[in-house]
């Protein structure tokens, strides 16, 4: 098949989750088929970047979409009821160059990253198209909404929740699919079930890439956590982390350390530092490392929605883990078993005690997390279902029309 894929964020940046799903996509459909891409870029990509993703391609267009052009973008937005994350992300350009790689490459079907996507394919119905819903905005700013305490955030995430009541799923009718990654998400985009293109389909890791090696000795008490700083729903679990649940945890075992591991922390997430017992690294070219040689890993996040990649990679990497319900909502890790999960700070302290003062029991919980992702949670596994699911719209499409 010739493929297109188009993505509100070129899949060239190191420690972005959304990056890093759009790169092993076009990674896995390169091997059989022809795959074109067209991407958002907020500024000139570095040549090695590009050279890095251009083995996969066949084609690739970039548009640059500076942060000053998105910013004015967006304050005409605010004179509409469209979510305004679809107006920072409107190129009328982008738009131009997808319709032009749709005809000159003659695309068997098209798929679109993200509901920031949809836009510049929801009226291309030449061909079968493919919405990935993933993760659900109006789940994931109804969360921000709820939880954020400063007032002008507050304001515009309420803003933006209202804006996004029955938009996805309008815009979902558009396309031949719908892929979303659980039930809890298609609840919040659909509360109706009025959907009839939904094809569940999560992503997954390189499991024997964060595989730990053989010869692996862990730190004695020491607390991980891993994700890029630059988004504030990450910076929100690591403060709630540090204020709520780990005094809780110094209280018994106060010489526990914390790692925060990820790039662009914000100077909140930076003064954590003050205490000698955390350490916040900023961007690192190899996160495996940090995975290896700490005890716990925590994902304590509270406004995400969707599937959390920093969850999989720490129990490929061997890690006990100890999370959150919403961490855990669109991976289904086993509770008790392949995860414990901590519902109140004073749960979650418990369980991370738990774990630093049994190592049977930790190995137990770190041995099942990992056989786990390794069934359910390869890149192999879902891409190849959401492959077949592809054939069956192309062929559905060739069929309607002879």
């Amino acid at each position: 098949m010739r493929l297109l894929f188009v993505s509100y964020r070129l899949p060239v940046y190191p420690g972005d989750a959304s990056s890093n799903t759009v790169f092993n996509l076009v990674k896995y459909f390169s091997r059989s088929h022809q795959v074109s891409l067209v991407g958002l870029a907020p500024a000139p990509v570095p040549a090695e970047r590009m050279e890095c993703l251009a083995r996969y391609c066949h084609r690739i267009e970039v548009v640059e979409w500076p942060k000053w052009r998105a910013a004015i973008s967006t304050a005409r937005g605010l004179m509409s009821s469209t979510p305004l994350q679809m107006s920072y992300f409107r190129s009328d350009a982008f738009a131009a160059k997808v319709r032009q790689v749709v005809a000159e490459e003659e695309i068997d079907l098209a798929y679109g990253y993200h509901l920031r996507s949809g836009q510049y394919l929801a009226d291309l119905d030449s061909i079968p198209r493919v919405i990935a819903l993933q993760p659900a905005q109006i789940l994931h700013f109804g969360r921000r909404y709820k939880l954020t305490r400063n007032p002008v955030l507050r304001t515009l995430y309420r803003m933006e929740y209202r804006r996004l009541i029955g938009y996805e799923a309008e815009l979902a009718q558009k396309f031949d699919s719908c892929l979303l990654i659980s039930e809890k998400d298609r609840n919040a985009i659909d509360p109706e079930s009025r959907l009839r293109n939904v094809f569940f389909n999560p992503h997954g890791t390189d499991v024997e890439y964060f595989a730990p090696p053989v010869d692996t000795v862990r730190d004695e008490a020491t607390l991980v956590f891993c994700g890029s700083m630059a988004m504030d729903t990450n910076v929100d679990a690591v403060l709630h982390f540090r204020r709520d649940i780990l005094p809780l945890v110094w209280a018994q075992r106060p010489e526990t350390r914390f790692l925060v591991v990820g790039r662009n922390p914000t100077r909140p997430v930076l003064k954590l530092t003050e205490d000698p017992r955390i350490s916040v690294t900023g961007l690192v070219q190899d996160v495996r490392p940090y995975l290896w040689k700490s005890s716990v890993g925590v994902d304590p996040i509270r406004m995400a929605a969707g599937m959390q990649n920093k969850v999989i990679e720490g129990l490929a990497a061997g890690l006990p883990m100890v999370v959150s319900p919403e961490a855990n909502e669109g991976i289904h890790a086993p509770e008790g078993s392949a995860v414990l999960i901590g519902r109140t700070p004073e749960e979650h302290a418990a369980h991370v005690l738990e774990l630093l003062n049994d190592r049977s029991r930790a190995e137990s919980i770190a041995n099942e997390g990992l056989s786990f992702v390794q069934s359910h949670w390869s890149w192999e596994h879902h891409f190849s279902c959401l492959e077949a699911h592809f054939d069956t719209l192309v062929s559905a499409r060739a069929c309607a029309t002879a």
